[in-house]
């Protein structure tokens, strides 16, 4: 009976998975090309200051290497940063494997932060990453 109940119970996660991550909220149609690293990887070229990149890694996490111009929210919550960014940004989530962005990316949400996509983890970035702290 256990077994049964665990198998249901894996087949209705799917289901239960949290919407505000979809990326109809982003502009120009721009949430299905930021999926892959090569679409983010275009967006920071691009220097749109519409986006904010934001890792939600610890600091020392950021600090060994981060996605390029990607700001350190640890855990999403924007209370103990100095300079938040602006809540009229897109922000653009990510942290090691894409297992801790998802809640960082609630916790902004339910911060006032409206634009909030979940990119998933800098180990699927395969090119350069920053070291400098911002």
């Amino acid at each position: 009976m256990k077994r049964l109940s665990f198998i249901a119970l894996l087949l209705a996660l799917p289901l239960g998975s949290p919407t505000w991550a979809q990326t109809d909220t982003l502009p120009d149609g721009l949430g299905k090309d930021l999926r892959t690293p090569e679409g983010l990887r275009k967006l920071i070229e691009r220097k749109d200051p519409r986006f904010v990149i934001v890792d939600v890694r610890s600091p020392a996490e950021y600090a060994a290497g981060h996605i390029p111009t990607a700001i350190n929210i640890p855990g999403g919550i924007t209370a103990d940063i100095k300079a938040p960014p602006s809540k009229d940004k897109y922000l653009v989530l990510y942290c090691h494997g894409g297992m801790k962005s998802p809640a960082a990316g609630e916790k902004m949400r339910a911060d006032g932060y409206p634009y909030v996509l979940v990119w998933g983890g800098i180990v699927n970035w395969p090119h350069a990453r920053e070291t400098a702290t911002k």
